[in-house]
């Protein structure tokens, strides 16, 4: 009787601790922990009870959590926290800022337009009233020149001419070199007569006095080879140009720099060849 009593014991306990074993595996497999140290929770065991708290975390890994939280987004992370915090929200708000700014430009570069014309009116209000010295010409006529400052004297500050001696060129004048005397000069014209030579006179003035002029020419080659001629009848004949002098006018007048000749008296009164020329005040 003992010995069936000692094996029913023997066999509940061998049932007690089967039952243990099937109902918690991984704790009876499980080695035991030492002080301290929590044991990994699997995601499994998390899923199998909906209802269960969450297994409480250690004083490190909350520490470390806390850690990560105070650490700013940065970069592509900052982004990606932007877009998982709000990402509806996300397009409105930037097109109403980029309106937002499209507006403060347009009205910044209006703005900026009007200051900058209203300095410029200001600047053309404010400038100094200066002298403006001018030339005007040349004219070749005393007469044009008179007319002219007539004309301008309501218009100007000041005005006066000023005159230049000036040489052109007309033509080619052939002649003899001046010989002793008058009487030698009438000797000589007898034996240009005597070679069938008309057109002469005897030159009275000037550096060629008592030479014989043989006449003036237009171009350049007939009076060279006229003179080439008389040279080969044995006379000193020799070609040269002549030149014409005149004068001309220029007129000088200090005006206003808020004032102008109109442009009509320039039009009438001034020359083809005539032009307007700055020139220094002082």
């Amino acid at each position: 009787m003992r010995w069936l009593f000692l094996l029913l014991l023997l066999v509940n306990i061998g049932y007690v601790t089967w039952e243990l074993n099937r109902e918690h595996p991984q704790e009876a497999l499980s080695p035991a922990l030492p002080d301290g140290v929590e044991r990994i929770a699997l995601l499994s065991e998390l899923e199998t009870d909906p209802g269960q708290k969450p297994a409480a975390r250690s004083p490190a890994a909350e520490q470390l959590s806390q850690d990560t939280a105070a650490v700013p987004a940065t970069g592509d992370a900052a982004v990606q926290q932007r877009g998982l915090a709000g990402s509806s929200q996300l397009p409105s708000e930037t097109n109403a800022t980029a309106t937002a700014t499209r507006d403060v430009g347009v009205e910044d570069s209006e703005a900026l337009v009007d200051k900058e014309f209203a300095a410029a009116v200001d600047a053309a209000e404010t400038a100094p009233v200066v002298d403006l010295c001018y030339t005007l010409g040349p004219f070749s006529e005393m007469t044009t020149l008179r007319r002219v400052t007539r004309a301008i004297k309501d218009h100007v500050v000041e005005a006066s001419f000023r005159s230049k001696e000036e040489q052109e060129q007309t033509m080619f004048r052939v002649y003899v070199r001046p010989v002793g005397s008058k009487q030698e000069a009438k000797a000589l014209i007898k034996e240009l007569v005597s070679k069938n030579i008309r057109d002469y006179f005897i030159i009275s003035d000037g550096p060629n006095k008592n030479g014989i002029s043989l006449g003036y020419f237009s171009s350049k080659d007939r009076a060279y080879r006229h003179a080439d001629r008389v040279r080969q009848l044995g006379f000193d004949a020799t070609a040269e140009p002549v030149f014409r002098s005149y004068t001309i006018y220029w007129l000088d007048y200090r005006i206003r720099s808020d004032s102008e000749i109109p442009q009509q008296i320039i039009d009438d009164y001034l020359e083809d060849s005539a032009q307007r020329l700055s020139r220094d005040c002082g």
